[in-house]
């Protein structure tokens, strides 16, 4: 009976935000990347967290652009990924600018936030499903 109303009272749903579509977009990313992951060897080793925080805020930095977010949402957007994916509250990872610091200056992050770029670009755009895969094939090599 509740939905009737709703219907005949022309209750629509919000149309998403586009944080809350960045945000979808990423969790959907994230999903492709953890395939080719192994998540125990990334728990072990905080340099590895590191290096797959970079590579998916570099696919975060290129949906900042699409979207034209500001740098207020897109740091929400990756402190939920951080949150959610490293179950690690913020205040254990280090601030998120010295994170975001670190990925700028460090040549391996660098490397994995440019990666990360580029495989969520064929992802996305070139619907290359098998492309984040790359991610693990990376990590095994370092």
């Amino acid at each position: 009976m509740h939905k009737l109303f709703e219907r005949l009272l022309g209750k629509h749903t919000p149309e998403p935000t586009p944080v809350d579509k960045v945000h979808r977009i990423i969790d959907r990313f994230t999903t492709a990347t953890h395939a080719g992951v192994d998540a125990e060897d990334i728990g072990r080793y905080p340099h590895k967290q590191r290096k797959v925080m970079a590579f998916h805020f570099g696919a975060l930095e290129y949906l900042t652009r699409e979207y034209n977010l500001e740098e207020t949402e897109e740091l929400a957007v990756f402190v939920m990924f951080v949150d959610r994916y490293f179950n690690l509250p913020i205040t254990e990872t280090g601030s998120i600018s010295e994170l975001l610091e670190s990925f700028e200056s460090n040549v391996d992050e660098q490397e994995f936030l440019e990666a990360g770029i580029d495989v969520f670009k064929r992802w996305h755009e070139q619907n290359e499903r098998r492309a984040p895969l790359q991610l693990g094939a990376m990590l095994q090599r370092r």
